[in-house]
């Protein structure tokens, strides 16, 4: 596709005609992308991008995952994808306060959640076994090495980002700035989805990391009511 130099052409879902996500199925960045698309019923083609040469995305200068391509046209770094996706699905700008929350999510308790599930020695495992779903090429050096990788990433997180808070600070910010049954409102907003998606993606891997985060925080009404509208839509796995 075609490098995003603005943003995209595209007002509303209606004008979507071809999606295609590379992505890393465990990857929570891309959860949170499929989450979207599933929300906005947007029918896409994924593409598994393998380790370690990542072939399936040679093609682009960038090579980090997600990228999506939307009728042709590129998309690049998960915070534009979230807030592209967002204008498009919701037919609207975002308000002041939703940018806001788009950056904390996608900067702040994203960050913090990598950080802790990758500073468990289980939980690392865990999103290892399905991070490498769809991987028919790695050999058997590849586990140690991204288990290696991993287990340096919290340092990495924290000293990338010294302001970075807790899971649970972002999630009472979360919670004090609700203005009705969800964080959009009476209706679901951009970071309903992202939220979900990022707890839906340890649901998946079987770390109970999100759900004591949803507990401690008094997020899981928010959750249910949430998960009940997600249910309704096409699986994101």
């Amino acid at each position: 596709g075609k490098e995003l130099a603005a943003p995209l052409p595209i007002s509303g879902v209606s004008e979507i005609k071809e999606v295609k996500l590379y992505e890393m199925e465990a990857s929570p960045p891309c959860v949170m992308v499929r989450s979207f698309l599933a929300y906005a019923g947007i029918a896409h083609q994924s593409i598994l991008v393998s380790m370690p040469g990542k072939k399936e995305i040679k093609w682009s200068k960038y090579k980090k995952v997600p990228i999506v391509t939307v009728n042709g046209l590129q998309i690049n770094d998960s915070y534009i994808i979230f807030k592209e996706l967002s204008r498009i699905i919701f037919g609207r700008q975002l308000s002041e306060s939703e940018s806001r929350q788009v950056h904390e999510v996608t900067y702040g308790l994203l960050l913090a959640y990598e950080a802790e599930i990758f500073g468990n020695e289980e939980s690392r495992s865990r999103f290892i076994a399905t991070f490498l779903k769809g991987n028919c090429c790695f050999t058997c050096f590849i586990v140690p090495l991204i288990r290696h990788m991993l287990s340096k990433a919290p340092a990495k997180i924290k000293k990338s980002n010294p302001g970075l808070k807790s899971l649970d600070e972002y999630g009472k910010k979360i919670r004090s700035e609700m203005a009705g049954t969800f964080i959009g409102g009476s209706q679901p907003g951009p970071v309903d989805v992202m939220v979900w998606g990022l707890v839906e993606q340890a649901r998946h891997i079987e770390v109970k990391t999100m759900e004591s985060w949803l507990s401690r925080t008094d997020l899981m009404p928010w959750f249910k009511n949430m998960d009940g509208i997600m249910s309704s839509k096409k699986s994101i796995w």
